[in-house]
């Protein structure tokens, strides 16, 4: 995995979240660093931490979201701290807003995104703070070839172990793998696949192609066929993926899947549904 830059900077009182106020730590990231032309700021749920992609570079010319301007570095406040994350020339963040989640139950948000390699596509990197430190934590490797993405589906405890399910699908726009693995310290191997879904349209920026819900007793994540004329939920337990509903249903593609169906006991994703 590559070296990279990473500096800190205390932030304005030791009192903090007292006396700092969510304006000034927007207007820092803001004013600081060279947002992105997207200008989305991750919040966690407690206004502790905040996340943002930042330092525009077109070093890799793929364009999945649009453009072909993606992002060299990563910007966290948290507990009253400025940290960024500069990574090495032949990496960019491939993605629109960092995740926050906490994946390891310590009470403090750690950070997913999407990151691709020039020459080897996307992989996703889970960081967690450390001593004021932005530290790679966990990594999904790279699909190995270049120009080849994947989009994040859900972070969410599916089968109410003690660990947290990242479900994400593969090259959404040619023949779409959903992939499911438990978020652990090192690399995180893919437990269990199925082929043919997709929850991103090449060139958009509509990141919310999934839905999670609770149903009897069990988490499901929803996401389109890749004929779009479908929605599949699946649970997942005993390391393996079940399809247990299927939704004949058109999918508008530029539409949030949750604006599009009327889910039952639909979960709030304030996490991985960037709009």
């Amino acid at each position: 995995m590559p070296f990279w830059a990473c500096t800190t900077e205390l932030g304005s009182t030791d009192n903090y979240p007292h006396t700092i106020t969510h304006a000034q730590i927007f207007e820092k990231m803001a004013s600081d660093y060279v947002q992105m032309p997207e200008k989305q700021i991750a919040e966690w749920t407690t206004k502790t931490t905040y996340a943002q992609y930042a330092m525009p570079t077109e070093r890799y010319t793929h364009g999945a979201l649009g453009d072909q301007i993606e992002a060299g570095q990563l910007v966290v406040f948290s507990r009253g701290v400025f940290m960024n994350l500069i990574l090495p020339e032949a990496y960019v963040f491939e993605d629109i807003r960092p995740r926050l989640a906490d994946v390891d139950g310590d009470k403090v948000p750690e950070i997913i995104t999407i990151r691709s390699k020039i020459g080897a596509g996307a992989g996703i990197v889970v960081y967690k703070i450390e001593n004021n430190k932005i530290e790679e934590y966990g990594f999904v490797k790279e699909i190995g070839t270049q120009n080849r993405w994947l989009n994040i589906a859900a972070i969410q405890n599916m089968d109410a172990d003690s660990l947290t399910e990242l479900l994400w699908i593969e090259t959404p726009h040619i023949g779409g793998i959903l992939k499911v693995a438990k978020i652990t310290k090192g690399e995180i191997k893919p437990i269990d696949s199925v082929q043919q879904f997709s929850n991103h349209l090449f060139a958009s920026l509509n990141l919310c192609l999934s839905a999670v819900t609770f149903e009897q007793s069990k988490y499901r994540c929803y996401v389109p066929n890749q004929n779009r004329d479908k929605i599949a939920g699946f649970t997942f337990s005993d390391g393996k993926l079940t399809n247990v509903e299927e939704i004949n249903q058109i999918v508008d593609f530029s539409i949030p899947l949750y604006k599009q169906y009327a889910f039952k006991n639909l979960i709030p994703d304030l996490v991985n549904c960037i709009e």
